[in-house]
């Protein structure tokens, strides 16, 4: 049972990610630039990691307003203007990307493949 219920939350994960990927990001791409996407894709990425890291306590919206804050400083700083809701899907994006590499890792470890 717990293998099926692990199986069915990884195809949604899968899913999930593949949505973003396949209409958000390309979209968001055309708004800001690909150049600068990349770069913003990078430090969204490393603060999420950071921010589970860091404040692993915390509840996950906290963790999100701390990496919004850190972002929308970096994004101050650097001249690029995005929407709130292009942020929220590079994140959102971000730490599906994050929760799909722990449950990989936790499937590699509990059936050794």
């Amino acid at each position: 049972m717990n293998e099926v219920v692990l199986e069915i939350l990884k195809v949604i994960v899968m899913l999930a990610v593949l949505v973003v990927t396949r209409y958000l990001v390309p979209w968001i791409k055309a708004k800001i630039g690909a150049e600068q996407l990349e770069e913003v894709k990078t430090w969204v990425n490393a603060a999420v990691l950071m921010a589970q890291q860091v404040y692993d306590a915390k509840p996950g919206a906290e963790r999100k307003a701390i990496v919004v804050d850190l972002i929308r400083g970096m994004l101050i700083k650097k001249n690029i203007d995005i929407s709130t809701e292009q942020l929220d899907t590079l994140i959102e994006a971000a730490v599906k990307a994050m929760k799909m590499q722990d449950t990989k890792e936790q499937y590699i470890k509990t059936y050794g493949i």
